[in-house]
């Protein structure tokens, strides 16, 4: 969108030169400093690439718009309402919307990519990166140790090690689940079904502890009631 808006401020300055020089050539005087006789004035739009040149160096770096570096007309002189016209439509047109709306653009940008990177650090801190549980997941079942799953049960370099360790040993000499692992990484589209995605063994072990709890629990009222 940023090309789109720098395309059409182009456009918009391609207008006004050609209209600055069919109706405003005359006023198209700026003071240059002269090596030789110092400080001079020059007409700066005797050809259209020139009007073009002056209206996008001096036009967009003024504050006021090209009106701040055009020679200032009588209010006598028959072209001074077109004049003034001429440069408040630039200042409004390219200053103050034109401009700002790149402003925008940028800072828009920045935010959105300040976000994303909010996203990818909230989930890389509260995601594990190969079986997918959230923190949540563990906080709920009344673990405390996210951070050891993700660095000793689910460790990422351990995970990466085995794959180099694949591509680097003799099939030969390959074990079963080596061998299976293998042929699903050679597949075209890496298969990786034997990432162990939304399972955790020390989940598992609290679970087979609760079941285990429930029927003691289950036994010891029955023998109550007895």
């Amino acid at each position: 969108s940023i090309l789109l808006t720098a395309m059409f401020a182009l456009i918009l300055v391609y207008m006004f030169s050609i209209i600055g020089y069919v109706f405003f050539q005359n006023d198209f005087i700026l003071e240059v400093d002269d090596l030789e006789n110092g400080e001079t004035k020059e007409r700066s739009c005797q050809t259209l690439l020139a009007c073009i040149a002056t209206t996008l160096n001096h036009g967009l770096r003024s504050g006021g718009g090209i009106g701040d570096v055009l020679r200032q007309t009588s209010q006598a002189e028959p072209t001074h309402i077109a004049r003034m016209v001429y440069d408040m439509a630039f200042f409004f047109l390219m200053i103050v919307i034109n401009m700002n709306l790149i402003l925008g653009i940028i800072i828009d940008t920045f935010a959105d990519l300040r976000r994303d990177k909010q996203v990818r650090d909230d989930t890389l801190r509260n995601s594990c990166f190969i079986c997918g549980l959230k923190r949540q997941v563990f906080d709920s079942k009344g673990f405390s140790n996210f951070e050891k799953h993700c660095h000793e049960e689910h460790k990422l370099w351990s995970y990466l090690n085995f794959v180099i360790l694949l591509l680097t040993k003799d099939p030969t000499e390959f074990t079963g689940q080596e061998s299976y692992v293998s042929g699903l990484l050679a597949e075209a589209n890496p298969n990786l079904s034997w990432f162990p995605r939304m399972m955790a063994m020390s989940l598992k072990e609290e679970n087979k502890d609760e079941e285990e709890r429930d029927v003691l629990a289950e036994l010891k009222a029955q023998l109550d009631r007895a």
